[in-house]
């Protein structure tokens, strides 16, 4: 099996957005995909139809040991009308680590480039001409195989799939999020710092709970003793305490987002203070309460920077002074989408054009 990458447009084109009138994330026309052949080398290396995607066995140790990692990354429409890729080489560097976690074979950023680009580049004329549409990219790691017992895995199968955001849905939205007894995301030493299967689906319930509450996420907290902040649903949090901007630590039960990592190393190279520190939860509902926690938001890559607006902690509702974007959280906001708009410098070459054939690495 050939190690070049094969690209086959579809013959058969679905509805866009604009045409049926969905306002709904709507998955593009094509897809890139591949899998590993012998010690692990990775083999056909295809962008064609997405239905076109291989079927994983019964046995796979995806299905059976939730041997899967996943990354979402984003290509945005510029204000020159051209398509760039948000930070590519660092989320996949994101990925390959989650793989290492579950021994599951790395991928190469080099190949995993050439093809996002022939993908977007197919797919590119879904973006609306907005500057700032994004078109999302889902990488799935999955592994593959014979085997009822969970093992190393050799025969796996990586595949990207591309969809449209709905310009009206979740990005920059403020947020409210409540505790909840008896549940916990991630302990020292798992796989909170990982985008694994099992823990996204193990958040699905407590989701379901936080909204009938009339949440939007869930404000979890650390399994051995509920003190501390880890994250707002799958997205990192940040806090203005005592004006400076104060995000929980990366102790391997946080996962390290990227969109975190962009907007740490803005706030440093702007002189701005941040501090990345264990943050308890009582010091947070007192700070909204004193007054000297002044704003909270939550960053991920679909989001990227949203207000939090009100956190929830045993049948109490603690509420931000302004109820909107603080100005921290709005110059951040501003910042980001700038760059990603193409109208802010990207002092940190960020934004990968289709047109950048050379290696790129996090």
């Amino acid at each position: 099996m050939s190690n070049e990458l094969v690209v086959t447009p579809t013959a058969t084109p679905r509805p866009r957005p604009e045409a049926d009138g969905s306002t709904a994330p709507v998955l593009t026309d094509h897809a890139f995909f591949m899998r590993t052949g012998k010690r692990r080398t990775w083999q056909g290396l295809t962008v064609a139809d997405r239905d076109a995607i291989p079927a994983l066995r019964p046995t796979a140790a995806a299905v059976l040991a939730g041997q899967t990692v996943v990354d979402t990354f984003t290509a945005y429409r510029t204000a020159d009308g051209t398509v760039a890729v948000f930070r590519p080489d660092s989320h996949i560097k994101r990925l390959n680590n989650g793989a290492r976690r579950l021994a599951l074979p790395q991928v190469d950023f080099d190949r995993v480039w050439t093809s996002v680009r022939a993908l977007v580049e197919l797919d590119q004329g879904w973006l609306p001409e907005t500057p700032g549409a994004a078109l999302h990219l889902r990488a799935v790691l999955a592994a593959d195989g014979t085997g009822l017992a969970p093992s190393p895995a050799d025969h796996c199968l990586f595949y990207v799939l591309a969809w449209v955001a709905d310009p009206t849905g979740s990005a920059g939205k403020p947020v409210r999020a409540m505790t909840l007894d008896g549940y916990v995301r991630a302990w020292p030493g798992g796989t909170g710092d990982v985008n694994d299967a099992g823990s996204l689906a193990a958040g699905v319930v407590p989701g379901e709970v936080a909204a009938n509450y009339g949440y939007d996420q869930v404000l979890w907290l650390d399994g051995p003793q509920g003190r501390f902040v880890q994250q707002i649903g799958n997205l990192n949090a940040f806090f203005v305490i005592d004006g400076v901007l104060t995000t929980p630590a990366l102790d391997r039960s946080v996962l390290p987002g990227v969109t975190r990592d962009s907007v740490v190393k803005l706030a440093r190279d702007s002189g701005t203070p941040v501090v990345e520190r264990p943050v308890e939860l009582a010091e947070v509902l007192k700070g909204i309460a004193d007054g000297t926690v002044t704003e909270c938001f939550a960053t991920g890559t679909e989001v990227g920077v949203a207000p939090v607006t009100g956190l929830g902690h045993q049948g109490e509702e603690y509420r931000f002074a302004n109820g909107e974007a603080g100005p921290v959280t709005a110059r951040f906001r501003g910042l980001l989408d700038g760059i990603h708009r193409g109208e802010a410098v990207d002092r940190f070459g960020w934004m990968r054009r289709l047109t950048e054939i050379a290696p790129v690495h996090a």
